[in-house]
């Protein structure tokens, strides 16, 4: 995935030419060969999805790839290609991307499942707890389930986007309609790998107690193939997936799959669903756990779950209780068993086995029971339905690790369908959780009502409030508060699409209408993180300059919009050595940096890491200029902020130590030990530490034996004391252990005066507890 750097030449003759990027002058260490694989990389090298706004591709783009795949879609062309050797990606990306009939185009993101570790057969009864969890089997036997086919009365197929299927187990065969393989049409959907037949195995054991099968019950299942052995899906061809089973009349899809990375196909594919009145579920995805087996990542949820119009599903334990592996947060709807799910499995046997992907097809397959007792709900009313009628967890009517709860199948059988799921939301203080960059249904009943919703904003940012219906819409009021202040009134047509700037925190909407008839409505909010304080800094010759001086340097930024581009100059002093870093708060990016000495055509692409992950490099300067560029690989704009941090260390000063004072203080890593040194009590440490969301993350130091005293202070931003831990001689170990909030926070240690020497550990156990 090597790029060039910047480069001033521009027109059709640069995509033919070959790529002049390599390493600045002097660094350390290696390169990686070129077009390999990088270690740890989510996406398909040189592989790229592009649409086409017209049924027509320019020819001078069909001269730089090799097409691997091509659908014309709605007036348009989907396509999957890779680069030919020698074309420069990044300029013909640049090109490409600003062509007048290109909708989008980005890297083919790789989605992957879960490889089955052990299936165990174990016992039949612990395996289907689920069922009894969930209130299937209270379902089978209260709620008739007798299929008539008549024109009015269809079939109600879930398309299981997967792996395929084992086409000959007979718990799945009652069911079977004809599937597709995508990935080789030749060939039947037959599961080689086992994880898609373990979900469709889900959604008929769901199904089985009642009387009848099949054409019985008017319930089928299709297997769609978009990968082979688990980890050989991606982006286009899971969209593709949703497309082919939208056109083949599923009207349900699961897809126990997917990535962090936002994708516009998938968005795009998404959108199709809707639109063809798919209801779409998805896996909320499970943890980046570290070699260790400590939890790195287990928030946000996966795309395509965080989409507003896909069911997210996240997972729970026989006891109901969230399982610690499942990702939570913005976008979770529900939550269903996933620990010790039994269902079918390859050569026609049953087994066991974990994780979000066995929790998704329950939430599946209800939904298809929703439709085979209505098929004239729409995806809409599905969605709220099973909202509706999930157990909350608490009391709570939404939070971000359960949803609206665990999914009740009788109920969601039995329950008349609400209007507005929200009610009782007339106040402020009764304002109704709004999951960040989702969208909600309601309805205005007349000038008496008034609706509340609530939006928690991890950071300073814009939020875009959109209100819409179905034909003319009526005069509305809408009043915002955010941080607790009150912001002006908007009336009419200026309360049908607000932009406002908010702080982090609480953001409270409330609308009413002077109109006496009922109104429904929908309500989307969307996100968007600010420009930092460095902008406009999107191109080397507008770099924002950083006079470079010894020690740590953290400098915070944002990419607040596509295909956002952040240069840095760093100048530097004299002869030594510089560390770069960039670290995104979150693994819904994944940071690339560029680096380039002044007056030098050469350059370094730095992209070893898959999502969320740090990278860093190292190099030999003189006194000179370095240009240095953050962007992410998937060309996203990323709701976090990252990080840049910049370590110089002289020539003549390589002994000295450089975090002694808090503006250069040493950054520390969650999950990974930070090691320093006592020398007296004269001698403080400084370390800085950004924590992406609430968490529990206990701050733990280790101490040499026969330290007489050492003294642990953590600060806020502001450089505020939070909290203070004394470690007296004999102690040799001592822990902060706060809920500490999203931000920025510094770490002071300072040793007793008979320390001088000796060393110590720090580490900042990753969260959430």
């Amino acid at each position: 995935m090597n790029r060039t750097g910047w480069l001033a030449a521009v027109g059709i003759l640069f995509l033919l030419l070959v790529t002049g990027c390599t390493e600045p002058d002097g660094r350390d260490g290696p390169d990686p060969a070129p077009g390999n694989q990088e270690t740890g990389k989510e996406t398909v090298q040189k592989e790229w999805v592009i649409k086409w706004k017209e049924n027509q591709v320019d020819p001078a783009f069909l001269r730089t790839v090799d097409v691997l795949h091509r659908r014309e879609n709605g007036g348009g062309i989907n396509m999957l290609v890779r680069l030919k050797g020698g074309v420069k990606e990044e300029e013909w990306l640049d090109h490409w991307s600003s062509h007048v009939n290109v909708e989008f185009i980005h890297p083919n993101q790789k989605y992957k499942v879960e490889k089955q570790e052990e299936h165990r057969a174990g016992d039949q009864d612990r395996g289907m707890y689920y069922i009894r969890q969930i209130r299937a089997d209270e379902a089978w036997r209260k709620v008739p389930l007798k299929f008539k086919k008549t024109e009015s009365n269809r079939p109600v197929t879930v398309a299981v986007v997967d792996t395929g299927v084992d086409l000959d187990h007979p718990a799945l065969v009652p069911y079977l309609v004809e599937g597709v393989n995508l990935k080789d049409p030749s060939l039947p959907p037959e599961d080689n790998m086992g994880h898609g037949t373990h979900v469709a195995g889900v959604v008929a054991e769901v199904w089985k107690g009642w009387e009848g099968k099949g054409e019985l019950t008017g319930l089928h299942l299709m297997p769609v193939k978009v990968m082979s052995d688990g980890s050989d899906g991606d982006v286009y061809y899971t969209s593709e997936g949703i497309r082919e089973a939208v056109r083949r009349g599923a009207r349900v899809i699961v897809l126990a799959q997917g990535s962090w990375t936002y994708s516009e196909a998938m968005a795009d594919a998404v959108a199709y669903a809707e639109e063809s009145g798919s209801v779409v579920v998805g896996a909320a995805g499970n943890a980046s756990v570290n070699p260790e087996g400590e939890i790195l990542y287990n928030s946000p949820i996966y795309y395509p779950a965080a989409f507003p119009t896909v069911i997210g599903v996240g997972s729970v334990g026989p006891a109901g209780k969230v399982v610690p592996t499942s990702n939570w947060g913005p976008g979770i709807d529900v939550v269903a068993p996933g620990e010790g799910i039994r269902a079918a499995i390859l050569e026609g046997k049953f087994g066991r086995d974990s994780g979000t992907s066995f929790a998704t097809p329950q939430v599946g397959a209800l939904a298809a029971l929703i439709l085979r007792k209505d098929p004239n709900q729409t995806p809409g009313q599905v969605r709220n339905l099973i909202r509706q009628t999930a157990q909350p967890q608490k009391g709570h009517r939404w939070n971000q690790q359960y949803g609206y709860g665990l999914i009740d199948v009788h109920a969601a059988l039995t329950q008349k369908p609400l209007e507005d799921i929200h009610e009782s939301n007339d106040r402020e203080e009764e304002a109704a959780p709004f999951s960040i960059n989702q969208v909600v249904q309601g309805v205005l009943e007349g000038s008496e009502d008034r609706d509340c919703f609530e939006v928690e904003v991890s950071h300073n940012g814009m939020l875009t409030l959109t209100f819409k219906g179905d034909g003319k819409i009526p005069r509305v009021t809408a009043q915002i508060t955010a941080a607790g202040k009150k912001r002006v009134q908007y009336e009419g047509e200026q309360a049908e699409q607000i932009r406002v700037t908010v702080p982090h925190g609480s953001v409270i909407a409330c609308y009413s209408t002077s109109r006496d008839r009922s109104w429904e409505y929908t309500l989307e909010n969307q996100y968007r993180p600010l420009p930092d304080e460095y902008e406009n800094n999107d191109h080397q010759w507008n770099a924002f300059n950083i006079k470079v001086k010894p020690g740590y340097s953290v400098f915070r930024g944002t990419l607040h919009k596509r295909r956002d581009y952040d240069w840095y100059r760093l100048d530097i002093p004299e002869e030594g050595s510089l560390t770069l870093r960039v670290d995104l708060w979150s693994p819904r990016g994944d940071p690339v940096l560029f680096i380039q000495r002044e007056g030098s055509w050469k350059g370094k692409k730095v992209d070893q890491g898959a999502e969320g992950k740090v990278e860093e490099y190292r190099m030999k300067v003189k006194q000179e200029s370095v240009y240095v560029r953050v962007s992410d690989y998937g060309t996203n704009f990323i709701d976090n902020p990252y990080n840049l941090m910049v370590r110089f260390e002289s020539k003549n000063r390589d002994a000295q130590e450089t975090h002694h004072t808090s503006s250069r203080a040493a950054p520390l890593q969650p999950g990974v030990t930070t090691e320093g040194r006592l020398d007296g009590e004269a001698d403080q440490d400084w370390y800085i530490l950004f924590l992406p969301q609430t968490e529990k993350s206990p701050i733990q130091i280790r101490i040499p034996r026969g330290a007489e005293e050492t003294t642990l202070w953590l600060y806020d931003e502001s450089l505020q004391v939070l909290d203070e831990k004394h470690l007296s001689k004999g102690g040799k170990q001592g822990e902060l252990n706060l809920e500490l909030a999203p931000g920025t926070y510094y770490l002071r240690v300072r040793g007793g005066s008979a320390d001088a020497g000796k060393s110590y550990q720090l580490k900042v156990k990753p969260g959430p507890s």
